[in-house]
């Protein structure tokens, strides 16, 4: 499979993976093994579909990294998300169903677990819905991936509780779904600013954690609804909500002070924002290629805002450069990325497609089957390096682990002990 631009679609393509509605995402817009004709291509336009998985038969081996269930899956919790905006959105003080909620995480976590190489992020599954929905959709994706990759770091860091409701990840999903559900209870212009200039010092915004935690108090569990309330707070103690305390004056959490499950989401939520950075009024949202919101969040997590083996988990999920996507090397070479270590997440291992132009011709225009060159693992390469992707010029987006153990999800900080081999990443 390949992924590609709607833009460069042709008719007689194939489709390798769904295309959900964008604005009905329980529903299929397109099934996978449709072939495209100049109709389908226009609608997705139209639509607003962005990018497409497509079949190319050199790169079949590919289909293990995604599963139509777990799109269809994401996209049924998306539906169950607008369901719930719009219910808040009518009434804050409206009943939340918790107990469908939860089923709808319990289902999209099991789709994981049936189906653990295509439990990546592949990019965007939804294209539309709302920008709220399509970001709260993807945080909840992002902290189920990472939460099932941390189950021993979830043992650790709920020591008061067995291991087996440690690593129950139902309650974070459903925090993750609703973790900005505060959001529709700002002032339209406060939350106009907030998509301008992504200031998060402003107050009037801030207030959305709390506003949140007010909507959810006692209609989910416990400690879903303090995800919402601390998903802003961060590891050297600059975030909020302010805690008040018996003495001293109020002060935001720190470090072992917040919960897991908010430091997850905190990840979560920082890396999707990283990829849609703020537009001004009336303009199309773009997308950053992941490369460069990668880089931006490790940024933080140096600084010490966010958590460092989270983070890893977020390496281990979420590739730099997507299997399936279409990179070109500094040297100029086009290639197909086919695997990727999560310990070295700029150094892919791709292969050359001789002829760049070959996919967007129909497979019944081609005289021979298509065939691919051969392989380069770039971590066995110094003199070349990715130069494009999705799109744009990646060329200074590259980074590096400063020490073995950076980015190895093997080593894991135990009750402040590093340890070892916990749970490993694996690679590709």
């Amino acid at each position: 499979m390949l992924r590609i631009s709607v833009d460069k679609a042709v008719p007689h393509m194939t489709l390798a993976l769904p295309v959900l509605h964008p604005e009905k995402p329980e529903h299929l817009l397109l099934k996978p093994g449709a072939e495209l004709d100049t109709h389908s291509i226009q609608k997705m336009r139209q639509m607003g579909v962005r990018r497409i998985w497509i079949r190319y038969p050199p790169t079949d081996f590919l289909l293990r990294y995604a599963s139509p269930r777990i799109i269809a899956e994401h996209g049924k919790m998306a539906s169950r998300l607008a369901g719930c905006f719009d219910t808040v959105a009518s009434d804050t003080h409206a009943d939340l169903e918790f107990n469908d909620y939860a089923a709808t995480v319990r289902s999209f976590a099991q789709a994981m677990l049936d189906e653990p190489s295509a439990a990546v992020f592949l990019g965007d599954i939804l294209d539309s819905s709302g920008p709220l929905v399509a970001h709260s959709s993807n945080v909840c994706y992002l902290s189920l991936l990472m939460a099932l990759k941390l189950d021993g770091y979830l043992i650790s860091e709920r020591p008061l509780i067995g291991a087996r409701r440690a690593q129950n990840v139902e309650n974070l999903g459903v925090g993750a779904m609703l973790h900005d559900v505060g959001m529709l209870r700002l002032a339209p212009e406060v939350v106009a600013d907030w998509e301008r200039t992504r200031d998060e010092s402003d107050p009037r915004w801030q207030k959305h954690a709390a506003l949140g935690f007010d909507t959810v108090r006692g209609k989910v569990a416990p400690t879903a609804a303090a995800a919402v309330l601390h998903h802003h707070q961060r590891m050297d103690g600059t975030g909020f909500p302010r805690r008040p305390r018996i003495m001293g004056p109020p002060r935001p959490l720190a470090g072992g002070e917040i919960h897991v499950f908010a430091r997850i989401i905190a990840v979560a939520d920082v890396f999707d924002r990283l990829r849609a950075p703020p537009v001004p009024k009336g303009s199309e949202q773009v997308r950053v290629p992941t490369v460069r919101a990668l880089r931006q969040t490790l940024a933080l997590v140096r600084a010490g805002k966010l958590d460092p083996v989270v983070f890893k988990a977020l390496l281990a999920v979420v590739p730099a450069f997507a299997p399936g996507s279409l990179v070109e090397l500094s040297d100029g070479t086009v290639c197909v990325v086919v695997m990727w270590d999560p310990t070295r997440p700029c150094e892919p291992v791709v292969q050359i497609v001789p002829d760049p132009a070959d996919f967007l011709r129909p497979r019944a225009a081609l005289d021979d089957p298509p065939r691919l060159g051969h392989i380069i693992d770039l971590r066995n390469r110094r003199d070349v390096a990715v130069a494009f992707a999705e799109g744009e010029n990646v060329g200074t987006d590259s980074f590096h682990a400063r020490n073995p153990t950076e980015f190895d999800l093997r080593y894991q900080f135990v009750g402040g002990v590093l340890g070892s081999a916990l749970t490993p990443a694996a690679a590709g």
